[in-house]
């Protein structure tokens, strides 16, 4: 009697266990161990539960203002979040922003090479084997396709070494191919069998990479959907999961111009990580409790172009002039704190920053109005008449500035830029057009005033192509600037020389006043406080999610 009881009492607590799906199966042993030992010696149990394991989300929502133009790496001029976690670089850079293996086991430079290890079970997202005749075919192809092929024009011939070993054999030291491209996204390898069977069209539409996630739908106008890579593995050092997340299996990332939407969306939990965070939402989320808020420096500034071949803008005092008229805290105060003033050509997140440079030019172009009007008096440009704008020979000094209206701080900043200049006698007629319009305009040498920005961490990787004479050929010239620019991009320097060299550049370029540099942006990404793992390094922000985990929220 005794015994049937027992099984009785055990079968109807387990019955109550498998009821329960919240218990893992080390619980529910656990408990039926209780349950036998304790009927065993005629105690009668009061059933409880153990505290239920946390549950996840299983899929990662991102909102992002822009839609990609396309999504294989190779085909496009700019990249967003979608290509970040479908390709995979070979190197990437740690918080230090020290280079670190990401797909490649490692990656040397040595005199004119650069050699490539990748792990032997190396593959993409549908399975193939990455090899190093496919990265050097990969490689063959981003010169031929990309708007930045160029970036290996000092390529003369590879060596395969073994199946997993690609030597890239230069014609000089290829010191921008391993800033700019090695530890970069655009580098990545891509599967150029698929490509070669599918075409360029439809590869870019559904491109194949080894990054932590594959493409799975796009909906245009929407939403790109990943799924993930069960094939992913990696050598980052600063990821605990070096494979695929078990946590996320899907990554849908929404495009949402609108920042209201975007900012709601996140407030109500339909998003997770808001990328874009606009300025005026920046404050109001510091203090959201359910929100965490990170904010990096953008390795880029934004500026003023000056066209240094325009009369009267080819007088150097004039150019100078301009520099002393603006009152950078004025803008960081226009935009809510969301910049840092900004006196010379880089940003604290870019390879060979001197910070001293920044300290130097706040101090010669320290906002002055009466410096900013004794110069342009040297130039001879003096108010004759007394109608508030200088003149010269019976000229008055009217400028064009072009602002980019898709850039919505340069846009907010339109007006304050006017004012400042019109306060030491200069009329200017501010007008907005969409930023590729006033690049074209730049190109042709069709301007007076033009806002512009940048963001790269390497500073070779984007100085020459506005400074310099024939690379850049935006209307400045200087034979030094010049040579300066060719010894970076040919020569294996040191971390130290190179600072030395762009602090040399960059004195010059304070002379000869081409720009009148105005902010860096700080850029925020906003993360929902039930995402677990995230990590954000610099220099552009990147998310890797390779640890991710999001709690469900109960009542959420």
């Amino acid at each position: 009697m005794k015994s049937k009881t027992l099984t009785l009492r055990i079968k109807k607590s387990l019955a109550l266990i498998k009821s329960r799906e919240a218990l893992t199966k080390v619980q529910a042993i656990i408990i039926a161990l209780i349950i036998i030992v304790a009927a065993g010696v005629g105690i009668t149990v009061y059933y409880f539960f153990l505290p239920s394991p946390a549950e996840y989300k299983k899929r990662l929502v991102i909102a992002t203002a822009l839609e990609p133009a396309g999504l294989d790496i190779q085909q496009i001029s700019w990249s967003t979040v979608v290509q970040d976690l479908i390709f995979q670089p070979f190197m990437n850079f740690n918080e230090s922003m020290g280079m670190v293996p990401d797909l490649a086991t490692n990656v040397v430079m040595e005199g004119n090479n650069i050699t490539i290890y990748l792990p032997t079970d190396a593959k993409f997202s549908n399975g193939d084997p990455i090899t190093a005749q496919i990265v050097r075919d990969s490689i063959e192809r981003y010169r031929q396709l990309s708007p930045y092929g160029s970036d290996y024009e000092a390529v003369i011939d590879y060596e395969i070494i073994d199946s997993h070993t690609l030597k890239i054999i230069c014609k000089v030291p290829p010191v921008y191919i391993w800033y700019n491209d090695i530890p970069v996204v655009y580098g990545a390898v891509v599967n150029t069998n698929v490509a070669s069977a599918v075409g360029d069209a439809a590869f870019n539409q559904n491109p194949i990479g080894s990054g932590p996630y594959k493409v799975k739908e796009w909906v245009q106008g929407s939403y790109v959907l990943l799924e993930r890579n069960d094939f992913y593995k990696t050598n980052l050092p600063f990821v605990v999961n070096k494979g695929p997340n078990p946590y996320i299996d899907e990554v849908m990332i929404r495009f949402i111009p609108e920042d209201l939407t975007r900012i709601s969306e996140l407030k109500a939990g339909t998003v997770d990580i808001a990328l874009d965070v606009p300025t005026d939402a920046v404050a109001e989320l510091k203090t959201n409790p359910d929100v965490r808020l990170y904010e990096s420096i953008t390795p880029g500034i934004h500026w003023i172009m000056i066209n240094v071949r325009r009369p009267p803008l080819d007088d150097v005092r004039v150019r100078r002039a301009l520099n002393y008229a603006i009152n950078r805290d004025e803008i960081k105060t226009a935009l809510e704190d969301t910049v840092l003033p900004c006196y010379s050509y880089m940003s604290p997140s870019m390879l060979a920053y001197n910070a001293s440079v920044e300290e130097y030019a706040s101090q010669i172009y320290a906002y002055n109005v009466e410096t900013a009007k004794n110069l342009l008096k040297e130039a001879g440009w003096v108010d004759t008449d007394g109608d508030g704008i200088v003149d010269k020979d019976g000229q008055q000094l009217r400028l064009e500035l072009l602002i980019p209206n898709d850039a919505p701080k340069f846009k907010r900043i339109g007006p304050l830029l006017q004012a400042k200049l019109a306060s030491i006698g200069i009329s200017v007629d501010y007008k907005e057009f969409a930023y590729s319009y006033i690049r074209a305009k730049c190109r042709e040498w069709e301007f007076d005033l033009a806002g512009w920005f940048y963001s790269w961490f390497d500073p070779a990787g984007i100085l020459p192509y506005r400074l310099h004479s024939t690379l850049g050929n935006f209307t400045y010239s200087n034979p030094e600037v010049d040579r300066l620019f060719d010894i970076d991009r040919s020569t294996a320097l040191s971390p130290t020389e190179r600072i030395a060299l762009y602090t040399k550049l960059q004195n010059i370029l304070l002379e000869d006043a081409p720009w009148v540099p105005l902010y860096i942006d700080i850029s925020y990404i906003a993360v929902r406080n039930e995402v677990e793992g995230l990590k954000i390094m610099p220099p552009a922000a990147t998310l890797f999610i390779q640890d991710v985990k999001i709690k469900v929220v109960k009542g959420g």
